[in-house]
């Protein structure tokens, strides 16, 4: 099956998690991590989410699920261990527009293995036929990614907010970052060497728009 890739800015947004165990509890990190306001209904909840619960991070409704307890949100995941109380909430989610996913079925989305650092996000995902090789590809990737991109990511950030009040087109951007974003560039970020990155960009800044 062919997805579309997106990521979604939840901070801030209702997503509902049904299920109280161990793999809700992966799923409920996940959104929290995002800004999420979490809502978890089980009539159940393990002992890491009970804590988050305890920590005021989640809101917690301690009973079985019913279509009625859902109310309106973004995001419904069905991770409850019984598939047909998952199948339930699926259906349930798509009538009241939720995005929909479930540990037992593909619904409107998958969420992938993830290397996050800082605001560097690097995603792989199988759409859904193997999560064990997504895993498996981020585990190999993850030493080759470290806090060096995040920190690499924030020099060219600084630069590219620069770029936009010099260059309004946004065309000539894309042509600008093409001819800096170099294997060069990409070395530096491996290397942690990011004063020379820097410099780099200071140089080429200064020689197009400091004349």
């Amino acid at each position: 099956m062919k997805v579309y890739p997106i990521n979604l800015n939840v901070e801030n947004k209702r997503c509902v998690v049904i299920g109280g165990g161990k793999v809700a509890y992966r799923k409920i990190l996940g959104l929290l991590n995002a800004g999420a306001l979490v809502e978890v209904i089980a009539p159940e909840i393990c002992a890491e989410i009970q804590k988050l619960f305890d920590d005021t991070k989640i809101t917690v409704t301690l009973e079985k699920y019913s279509a009625d307890k859902l109310g309106e949100g973004l995001i419904l995941i069905a991770a409850s261990d019984d598939e047909i109380v998952n199948s339930r909430a699926l259906a349930d989610g798509r009538r009241k527009n939720f995005l929909v996913d479930s540990v037992n079925d593909f619904a409107d989305f998958t969420v992938p293995s993830k290397i996050l650092r800082g605001d560097f996000l690097l995603t792989i995902s199988t759409c859904g036929t193997s999560p064990g090789f997504s895993k498996f590809v981020r585990e190999m990737l993850e030493t080759e990614f470290d806090k060096n991109f995040a920190d690499g990511l924030k020099i060219i950030a600084d630069y590219r907010r620069k770029l936009k009040k010099l260059l309004p087109d946004a065309d000539d951007r894309i042509k600008f970052w093409r001819e800096v974003l170099t294997p060069e560039i990409w070395q530096l970020l491996k290397d942690g060497k990011l004063d020379e990155l820097n410099e780099i960009l200071k140089s080429v800044f200064l020689k197009n728009f400091c004349r």
